[in-house]
């Protein structure tokens, strides 16, 4: 009676510690990757509410400010010996939701030892986007990346 008594309460024990864990993993939200890794090139990218952008910044690059409005921003950098530089690429890509998918128009910005692409697009309420890039370096094939972001409107 004792050791079945010691085994239900082991056994209780380590299911509880086990659905411990499982709640507590469901609750960390996921870390969406910001860059990837191609050999030396490293490609990376964000997507962010284009509200967080100063009334300045956004004039000074063209771009439309609002709540409703996101950024696409990608920027390829290449590993050298001793140092790391910026690379000129061609970005396509398209963001979707459940039902649509729309091409995002990526434009290219140049500044000092800077080179990245930006893509602008809109969303009418709160999803999840689903992002797939296609870079491309050196006429070498692209580099392919998806990733997926819960986007929210500012308000």
């Amino acid at each position: 009676m004792k050791s079945s008594l010691r085994f239900s309460v082991i056994l209780t024990l380590l299911f509880s510690a086990a659905f411990s864990l499982a709640a507590q993993a469901q609750e960390a939200p996921p870390v969406t990757q910001t860059s990837t890794n191609f050999g030396k090139d490293t490609v990376h990218y964000s997507v962010l509410n284009t509200a967080f952008l100063t009334p300045q910044v956004a004039k000074s690059y063209g771009i439309v400010r609002g709540d409703n409005k996101f950024l696409v921003n990608v920027s390829v950098r290449r590993q050298l010996d001793t140092s790391n530089i910026a690379v000129r690429a061609k970005v396509k890509g398209t963001s979707s939701d459940l039902i649509h998918r729309n091409p995002l128009d990526f434009r290219e910005i140049i500044e000092q030892d800077a080179i990245y692409y930006i893509a602008e697009f809109e969303l009418s309420n709160d999803e999840r986007q689903d992002f797939r890039l296609s870079v491309n370096v050196d006429n070498r094939p692209s580099y392919d990346i998806q990733f997926n972001k819960m986007m929210y409107l500012e308000e």
